[in-house]
């Protein structure tokens, strides 16, 4: 978790106020999105010199030292537990943290058949979820390529959530932005999973699975083709290193 989330309506209103005013005014062209997925460019806020920025970076974490940028589409996510420790996060982990805004995420619930459908997860309490990410700028061994990437950090769902899947994003509150993006001392405590009552999760169409699929009723609420009773929790994937030329055996990069 997470593999798909969104993006729409007055989100740029509802963003930390020392953003720039002029750089809001450079994203007026976004389009709503409500299936973000893996590989697409999306606001993200970080900080420079000292400053909180909004720009655009690639969903998908494209290590430093990678050879070439197809090894994005396997890192949309990092976990909490490991981030401080693994070499493809630790660095950007301790000084290239940003903060990713989306409306809401998806899961997938699960039954012992194997049957799925997808649950759209949108916060209780305030228009926007604000996830904790990190990022890292790389270039190609040739120096014709290059990009900023980014990766959603996950920590074990709440109670709501863990009926589907086994992780979640990491949501700071506005109050925590400042510490999360400038203070690396204090950065750990900050990712903690999300409280019941900040949350509510409903059923939704099929649609979301086609990333093609790009409308305001993807989020609507349908009648569950799972009941209760038949729901087990998806775990994330473990990574198949026999098919993998990276080294880190964690699994972190694996899509959830």
């Amino acid at each position: 978790m997470c593999g798909r989330y969104t993006l729409f309506g007055n989100w740029k209103s509802a963003l930390a106020e020392d953003i720039a005013s002029s750089e809001l005014q450079e994203f007026e062209d976004i389009i709503d999105n409500y299936n973000v997925s893996p590989l697409q460019s999306m606001p993200v806020i970080m900080s420079s010199d000292h400053e909180i920025h909004l720009t655009t970076m690639q969903w998908g974490f494209i290590p430093s030292w990678a050879k070439d940028a197809s090894i994005s589409a396997g890192m949309i996510n990092a976990r909490a537990e490991t981030i401080s420790e693994k070499p493809s996060f630790k660095r950007a982990f301790k000084q290239r943290r940003c903060i990713i805004p989306m409306n809401g995420f998806y899961e997938w619930a699960s039954s012992a058949k194997g049957k799925k459908q997808p649950v759209y997860c949108s916060s209780n309490t305030q228009d926007l979820f604000y996830a904790a990410g990190i990022w890292e700028h790389w270039e190609s061994p040739n120096q014709h390529e290059n990009l900023h990437s980014f990766a959603i950090i996950t920590v074990p769902a709440n109670s709501i959530m863990k009926r589907y899947h086994e992780r979640m994003p990491a949501f700071l509150s506005k109050e925590q932005m400042n510490s999360w993006l400038f203070d690396s001392e204090l950065a750990p405590s900050l990712l903690n999973t999300l409280p019941d009552k900040d949350c509510k999760a409903v059923f939704v169409g099929i649609n979301v699975n086609n990333a093609r699929i790009n409308t305001p009723d993807l989020i609507l609420e349908t009648e569950p083709v799972l009941h209760r009773e038949q729901l087990i929790p998806t775990k994330p994937p473990s990574r198949d290193i026999k098919n993998s030329n990276i080294t880190d055996k964690s699994g972190q990069g694996s899509l959830f």
